[in-house]
């Protein structure tokens, strides 16, 4: 499977699925196959930590019990406000971070899902932080 590709019943000539219109089973094997292996080396090379990255890396207690549920508790919560996001990210580690995110993560993600990035004018339901992290009451 490339990219965001998954082939709906294994023909060759059959257009990729996006994730949006796959079903449980399709899922989860398209993340296991594409998006864990292409992210890995991407979250490796921002820190040696996520050398072994695993569904619970990002899922935390929905890839215990299975519902994969997101935006997951268990990854840092943001701050609720650009105001408080601002005051946030004046931390240099959570500046790094922040702009790891920006820079890598948010729109490979975005690639792989087939989706939009967040644009509030353009892509109101564009993937975004808020897809994958809970925020912190404004």
């Amino acid at each position: 499977l490339e990219g965001g590709d998954a082939l709906d019943d294994g023909a060759a000539d059959t257009k990729p699925i996006p994730y949006a219109q796959m079903n449980r089973e399709q899922r989860l094997a398209f993340m296991s196959t594409v998006v864990l292996p292409q992210m890995t080396p991407i979250f490796a090379a921002f820190d040696a930590k996520f050398q072994n990255m695993s569904c619970t890396t990002c899922h935390g207690n929905g890839a215990t019990d299975g519902t994969f549920a997101m935006p997951s508790p268990q990854i840092p919560a943001l701050p609720g406000s650009e105001e408080a996001f601002l005051e946030y990210i004046k931390d240099p580690e959570h500046a790094r971070w922040s702009q790891f995110m920006l820079d890598k993560v948010w729109p490979k993600m975005a690639e792989l899902l087939q989706v939009d990035k967040f644009d509030e004018m353009a892509h109101p339901n564009g993937f975004s932080c808020s897809n994958c992290h809970t925020h912190l009451s404004p």
